[in-house]
């Protein structure tokens, strides 16, 4: 989860500049962090499948800039041999020597410097120095060489020296910690074995406490938070197990190796990088504020770390589905009339987000990342999915849904993606919901433009016809209630008023059952 009040503190570059003709394989970042100086020294090796003749590849790295730092190169090599390259603003160009150019290399990177972003180097709320990692949506790039685009999926290792009275924290299971006795520090040696995107691979080091919370299905799962926040952040954390074994059950078994949840700095209201996901420190309520927030980015595991959007043009399938998820976590765990709420408050946001912003949800037009953050990928993603599990029943839906993650776990998926998945568990063809809703903007706007003893007549007002199953509740004075479903296609719809209801006076209610994302207009 990505919260919009953080947007305006970073403009998200528009595309990401490495190239699509490489596929790296596995990072491998040893980095060197001190309370003494923002700056950092790391030596980096990247291994790398070139799937067709290449003399040069380029990777994303921003470098040093007058007065807002950067990552300086100082050397780029190969086993036993040097390479050469040039260092840009923003890339690192390798030329490659014949033996190079096709199949797995591996590069060994050399740089230092003061990360311009993507690793924070400041202090938390109580002054106490802190290094975390923040890198949604392209800012690994700011320290460290990468393809950095969530296609481009790859395995880590992390070997992080830090002073020894901070713990560091990583994705993957911790596989050592080395004194560093002449430097005051220790050495953290972290391993994930399963590929992730950049923008969720991350360190953390600080001054923090940690706590097992339980074991879920061999799953260790753990909280870290500040020593002066123990209380409350432990508390907020205490609820991670049973959300964990909720979304095992309901989607597929667990990813990664751990699970630790860790108090951070992040600018977002949390960040789900995995296996080891960031909150930001205010964040940790103990409340059912913050249950939400902690059930959104452990959904986040399945979809968007190991289902991962092909581009960012279908973020909804990373942040509509962690939303909604969350929501069926609410519906299991408070009951059907939370849930319900829930999502009305959801439809609220998206119809006023309409206002002002008319994209369709798989959204190729907006170029800036961050602006992407908004209730078209989170609460009208939601929707979609809401409306697609009525459209193929309980059973079907979910069914659909596990199968969609294991057919792409640990890969990308686009949207046509998903409703490949989906469509073999319905006997309905999913081709016009997929169409209207995902593609097209928008959504059905109804006005009542007659009502009488026999008939109520309502109409579409938007400018694109939907067509969409309807529930009308038509209630008299003595509180009997009769449901009608129609099928709406045309501009205008005319219902047949039930006939125990003829004659008398009576009242009606659209979609008393929260089915439909609609707006009604007087």
């Amino acid at each position: 989860m990505k919260l919009l009040p953080f947007v305006l503190f970073y403009v998200g570059l528009v595309v990401s500049f490495g190239q699509s003709n490489i596929d790296v394989q596995h990072y491998s970042l040893n980095i060197v962090l001190s309370k003494d100086s923002k700056t950092i020294s790391l030596n980096e090796s990247i291994d790398i499948h070139l799937a067709q003749q290449t003399s040069s590849l380029s990777l994303d790295l921003m470098g040093p800039k007058k007065d807002k730092g950067g990552m300086k190169v100082i050397s780029v090599s190969a086993p036993y041999q040097e390479l050469s390259w040039q260092q840009t603003a923003e890339q690192l160009h390798v030329d490659l020597p014949d033996q190079l150019q096709r199949g797995d290399i591996q590069l060994y990177i050399q740089l230092s410097g003061e990360p311009s972003d993507g690793l924070i180097i400041g202090a938390n709320k109580f002054g106490d120095p802190t290094f975390f990692a923040d890198n949604w949506p392209d800012r690994a790039r700011c320290w460290y060489a990468c393809n950095d685009h969530p296609s481009d999926k790859a395995t880590y290792d992390f070997i992080v020296e830090a002073p020894d009275d901070m713990l560091v924290v990583a994705n993957g299971k911790l596989l050592s910690k080395t004194p560093k006795i002449e430097r005051n520090a220790l050495e953290w040696t972290f391993r994930l074995d399963v590929p992730i995107s950049t923008k969720v691979a991350v360190i953390g080091a600080a001054t923090l406490v940690t706590k097992e919370m339980g074991v879920v299905n061999g799953i260790p799962i753990t909280a870290t938070v500040y020593p002066l926040d123990s209380i409350k952040g432990f508390s907020t954390f205490s609820i991670a197990p049973a959300i964990l074994s909720f979304f095992s059950n309901k989607i597929g078994e667990y990813p990664f190796p751990n699970l630790n949840n860790v108090q951070s700095t992040t600018r977002y209201g949390g960040m789900e990088n995995a296996g080891c996901i960031f909150y930001d420190e205010k964040a940790l309520n103990a409340d059912t504020r913050s249950t939400h927030l902690v059930a959104h980015e452990i959904a986040h595991q399945w979809f968007g770390n190991t289902v991962t959007e092909s581009d960012w043009a279908h973020l909804w399938l990373s942040e509509g589905f962690a939303t909604y998820l969350t929501n069926v976590y609410i519906q299991y765990s408070e009951g059907e009339i939370a849930f319900l709420a829930q999502m009305a408050q959801d439809r609220k946001k998206v119809i006023r987000f309409h206002e002002s912003f008319k994209n369709p949800l798989v959204d190729s037009l907006t170029t800036n990342l961050n602006l992407l953050l908004n209730p078209n990928a989170y609460q009208k993603g939601a929707w979609i999915l809401h409306m697609l599990r009525h459209e193929m029943g309980d059973s079907s839906f979910f069914l659909g849904l596990t199968e969609y993650y294991a057919t792409y776990k640990f890969r990308n998926a686009n949207s046509l993606d998903f409703f490949r998945s989906m469509q073999p568990h319905t006997l309905k063809n999913l081709e016009l919901f997929r169409t209207q809703w995902v593609y097209r903007g928008g959504h059905p706007i109804l006005k009542e433009v007659s009502q009488g003893s026999e008939v109520l007549v309502l109409t579409q007002t938007q400018k694109e016809l939907f067509s969409f199953p309807l529930e009308i509740n038509f209630k008299d004075l003595s509180g009997n209630i009769e449901r009608v479903e129609v099928f709406v296609k045309d501009r205008e719809v005319s219902v047949m008023v039930p006939e125990g209801m003829r004659g008398k006076h009576w009242e009606y209610i659209l979609d008393p059952q929260v089915r439909l994302l609609f707006e009604v207009i007087d």
